[in-house]
């Protein structure tokens, strides 16, 4: 299986505290990224000050080329988030659901698992790999370490746009590596809050379609669980297609 990690950052400032960052549509796209684990250097997408409707159509088809070039495209929580964004910056959301429900979503195959969210940040320290990109390189030379996907939208509009790439970068690479693991090892490691050892078996990197045969967890000791739907619930015909 040829893999290839995919991320986007959104041009929305949104507050920290956030949530539901859809709430705050429309986002836009600032840059994207796709790794390949065939390729030593990402492909990027840009945009001043985001990627325009045109720009994002032309992801899109290009996700759709490497689908067909034998890719199988792999994120952390892109059924809901990141393809629902790209459906909704570029139009094309028939397009963009087709690719979510068809590709990996490593954070959904936890959650379906699970019954529960889990962060990217948690997995790849699980994997026993480099976490996050924490730490960038500001154009006047300073460097912060607190680099996150909320600062990112602020530090685009600031022209910080190599600081941006860089943890975009970190993002793509450390998500492949970690869909690399995973597929050798056929298990998706972390640490819960009270630093349990947790774990899910995966007999098989599982498009999100194949997903929805996973046997539901219990979830009753939760207030207020994520539900299967709202994964998908912005594609059309969903219930038709798992």
């Amino acid at each position: 299986m040829k893999l290839a990690a995919f991320d986007l950052e959104i041009a929305k400032q949104a507050p920290a505290d956030a949530g539901d960052l859809r709430r705050f549509a429309p986002l836009g796209i600032t840059c994207a990224a796709v790794a390949f684990a065939d390729t030593a250097e990402p492909t990027f997408w840009q945009g001043v000050p985001q990627l325009t409707r045109p720009e994002c159509q032309d992801m899109v088809r290009e996700l759709q080329e490497f689908v067909r070039s034998g890719y199988t495209l792999v994120t952390w929580n892109g059924c809901a988030f990141d393809f629902w964004v790209l459906a909704q910056e570029s139009g094309m959301i028939e397009e963009c659901g087709t690719l979510a429900l068809n590709h990996v979503d490593l954070m959904l195959m936890v959650t379906f698992t699970k019954g529960y969210y889990l962060g990217l940040d948690r997995a790849l320290q699980g994997a026993g790999l480099a976490g996050k990109v924490k730490a960038v390189t500001l154009r006047d030379g300073a460097r912060i370490t607190d680099m996150s996907g909320v600062r990112a939208p602020e530090l685009w509009a600031a022209g910080e746009h190599a600081a941006v790439l860089a943890y975009l970068r970190g993002d793509v690479a450390g998500l492949l590596k970690l869909a690399e693991t995973v597929q050798r090892k056929r298990t998706l490691s972390w640490l819960s809050n009270r630093g349990t050892p947790q774990s899910i078996a995966v007999k098989q990197l599982l498009p999100v379609t194949a997903c929805f045969d996973i046997p539901e967890p219990d979830v009753s000791w939760m207030s207020n669980p994520p539900t299967r739907q709202q994964f998908v619930d912005w594609i059309p015909g969903w219930e038709k297609l798992v």
